[in-house]
C-alpha cells in the first residue's frame, strides 16, 4: 500500500448523527492508499464546515467527504492519480457517485489542490457556497475537471428527517438556480413511492413538495446541520402518537428538598390521580407502552397508589381493546418504600423498576438538602426493593457543593446492590435564565470529577446529564419535540416537556379533542432554530454564557 498520508487529507464533514457515518469511516480505512483522515464535526452551516478544511489542511491535496458518502476501496487512489496529472490552472477534479435512493449518478466527490483553494475562502452567507467559490476562481482563470468514473455510493441509508430535508433542499436549489435535472425529481420520487410505499419514500416526496408548493424561499443559506426543519417537525407531530407517559399521581411530599420546584414555584393544585385518568389517557393514546409513576410529591403518599398500580399491571387479557402489557416504573424518595412496597407485592402489582432519589451519601448532607433526617429510612427502602427483586436504581442531583463525595456515593450504591445510578444537574427553576450565573450548577466541564469517581463502580449503568453551555452567538439546539411522551396529573392537565415544565391547566387536558392542535403544542411546532418558549429558557440543554 502506498502511504500518501502526507499528500492527501480526507476531511469528513459530519454532524455526528447520520446513519451512514460509520460506513463512511470504514470505507476510508479500507482505501488502497494511506491517507490522513480529519473529522470536521458539528460546524454549521455547511460553508463554515468547508472553511475548516482550508484552516486545517497541511497536505498538498485534500478530499471533501460528506458523512453519507461511502467510497470504493480504490476511490481516493483514482482521484489522486487524476489530479497529479493536471496542469497548474486545474484546481479540482470531481468524480461521480451513485445516488442509491434515486438510482442516479451525480457529481459528488472532489479532490482539491490546497495551494489554490486556500486563496478562495467560502462565502459563509451564500446559499450554494461551492458554486459561488468556483465562479470567483473561474474569473481568475482557474479550471476544474469532471470525470465519468463512479467511485462510490451516496447515502445508502436514510431516515425520515434526513431524506425530507435532502429533497426540500434540492428543490430549493432548483427554485434558485434552475438545475435541469431537478425539474423531474418530484415526479421521480412519486414513482418511487408508488413502487415502494415506505415511510422513507413518503418523506422524500413530502420534502420535495414542501418546497414546490411554497412561494417563499425556505432555504435562505447553506445547509445547517443544527437547525432543524420546522416544516418536518410540524408534519411529524401530526403523525406521531406518544409511546410513553409520566403520571404525576400526587402533590403530597414528606421532604422539602432545597432544589425542588415546590420550593421555587407555585404548583398547580391537583388531587391524587385515579384509575379513570389513566383510562382516559390510554383511550386517547392507545399507542402508549410505558408509564413512569412519579409526582411533584412522593408517590407512596398517594392514597390511590395500590389501585393505580393494580390497574396498570393487570393482565393483558383484561385490557379490552388495548391488548398489551404496560411497562411501568416508579420514582420515589425511598423513605416510605420499606413500609409500603410490600403492600404492592401483596397486591400483585409491583413496578417493573424502582428509581430512588437519594441525593446524599451521608445523613448530615441528606438533612441539609431535604430538610428531614430520613436518610436511614431511604436506605432501608432501597434495600427492601433490592431484596424483593425489583430492578432498583439511584438518582442523584449534583451541584458543585456535593461533587466531592461522588466516589463515596457510588460506593454506597454498590454496597446497596442497585442496578445503576443516574447523576444529573439541578433543574433550574429561575425566572431569568439570561442573567443567572452558574455558581452551583455542575456543568459539562465538571464531568472529569465524575468520570474519575465512576471508576469505583465500573459495572453499573451510570448516566450523566449536565447543562450544555453554548456561546451567546451560537444557535440554540431545540429539543425535537417528537410527541412521543406526555405528562399528566390528577386534573388531567398535560405537559409534553418533562425536563422543566409540569402539567398545567392552561396547556390543556387529556380529554380535549384537539390536544396536538392546542396553542400550547402549536408553539413547539412553530419554533424555529434559536427560538425558545418559557420552558426552554429554563432547560439545562441550552444554557448560554458570555
Amino acid at each position: 500500500m502506498r502511504d500518501l498520508s502526507k499528500q492527501i487529507t480526507a476531511f469528513v464533514i459530519s454532524s455526528g448523527t447520520n446513519p451512514n457515518l460509520q460506513l463512511c469511516l470504514d470505507a476510508l480505512k479500507a482505501q488502497t492508499i494511506g491517507v490522513s483522515v480529519d473529522i470536521i464535526r458539528d460546524y454549521s452551516p455547511m460553508s463554515v464546515a468547508f472553511q475548516q478544511m482550508l484552516i486545517r489542511c497541511k497536505t498538498p491535496y485534500y478530499v471533501e467527504v460528506d458523512e453519507d458518502m461511502v467510497l470504493n476501496p480504490d476511490a481516493i487512489e483514482k482521484m489522486y492519480d487524476a489530479i497529479v496529472g493536471t496542469d497548474t490552472k486545474c484546481s479540482m477534479v470531481a468524480f461521480r457517485l451513485l445516488d442509491v435512493h434515486i438510482d442516479f449518478v451525480i457529481y459528488g466527490i472532489k479532490i482539491y489542490k490546497f495551494e489554490i483553494f486556500k486563496n478562495y475562502p467560502y462565502d459563509l452567507s451564500h446559499m450554494s457556497c461551492e458554486v459561488e467559490q468556483l465562479e470567483r476562481m473561474k474569473a481568475d482563470g482557474f479550471t476544474y475537471t469532471l470525470k465519468e468514473d463512479v467511485v462510490g455510493k451516496h447515502s445508502p441509508l436514510w431516515n425520515n428527517e434526513l431524506i425530507f430535508e435532502r429533497y426540500l433542499n434540492l428543490m430549493e436549489k432548483f427554485k434558485e438556480f434552475g438545475y435541469v435535472w431537478l425539474e423531474s425529481l418530484p415526479r421521480k420520487l412519486f414513482e418511487i413511492f408508488k413502487r415502494e410505499p415506505t415511510e422513507v419514500n413518503l418523506f422524500a416526496l413530502l420534502g420535495a413538495y414542501t418546497s414546490v408548493v411554497s412561494d417563499k424561499r425556505l432555504q435562505l443559506g447553506e445547509k445547517n446541520f443544527t437547525a432543524k426543519r420546522p416544516e418536518y417537525h410540524r408534519m411529524q407531530s401530526f403523525l406521531e402518537q406518544p409511546t410513553s407517559a409520566t403520571l404525576y399521581i400526587t402533590n403530597k411530599c414528606n421532604l422539602k428538598c432545597n432544589f425542588c420546584w415546590r420550593q421555587h414555584k407555585e404548583l398547580e393544585d391537583f388531587p391524587d390521580m385515579t384509575a379513570g385518568v389513566i383510562d382516559d389517557l390510554l383511550y386517547r393514546f392507545p399507542s402508549i407502552q410505558s408509564l413512569c409513576v412519579c409526582g411533584f410529591g412522593e408517590p407512596f403518599m398517594c392514597e390511590n397508589l395500590i389501585s393505580l398500580m393494580q390497574y396498570i399491571k393487570k393482565p393483558v387479557e383484561q385490557w379490552h381493546s388495548y391488548g398489551k402489557n404496560l411497562y411501568a416504573g416508579l420514582i420515589t424518595n425511598g423513605t416510605l418504600v420499606a413500609e409500603r412496597l410490600p403492600w404492592l407485592r401483596d397486591a400483585g402489582c409491583l413496578p417493573d423498576y424502582l428509581s430512588v432519589s437519594l441525593n446524599a451519601s451521608n445523613a448530615a448532607e441528606y438533612e441539609r438538602i431535604t430538610g428531614n433526617n430520613l436518610f436511614e429510612q431511604a436506605l432501608a427502602g432501597v434495600r427492601t426493593s433490592v431484596a424483593i427483586g425489583i430492578p432498583t436504581y439511584l438518582s442523584r442531583v449534583c451541584d458543585k457543593n456535593n461533587l466531592s463525595d461522588i466516589a463515596e456515593f457510588l460506593s454506597l450504591a454498590k454496597s446497596l446492590g442497585v442496578r445503576g445510578v443516574h447523576l444529573h444537574n439541578i433543574l433550574p427553576h429561575f425566572d431569568d435564565n439570561e442573567n443567572t450565573k452558574f455558581w452551583d450548577l455542575a456543568l459539562t466541564k465538571d464531568d472529569q470529577v465524575l468520570i474519575d469517581a465512576i471508576k469505583a463502580l465500573p459495572d453499573a449503568d451510570i448516566i450523566l446529564r449536565y447543562p450544555v453551555l453554548i456561546a451567546k452567538d451560537e444557535i440554540r439546539r431545540n429539543c425535537l419535540f417528537p410527541w412521543k411522551t406526555i405528562g399528566i396529573n390528577g386534573n388531567r392537565s398535560i405537559t409534553i416537556c418533562n425536563s422543566v415544565a409540569p402539567p398545567r391547566k392552561e396547556n390543556g387536558t387529556i380529554t380535549d379533542s384537539i390536544i396536538w392542535q392546542s396553542q400550547y403544542c402549536q408553539q413547539f411546532r412553530e419554533m424555529k432554530a434559536g427560538e425558545q418558549c418559557e420552558a426552554c429558557k429554563k432547560c439545562f440543554r441550552n444554557w448560554q454564557y458570555d
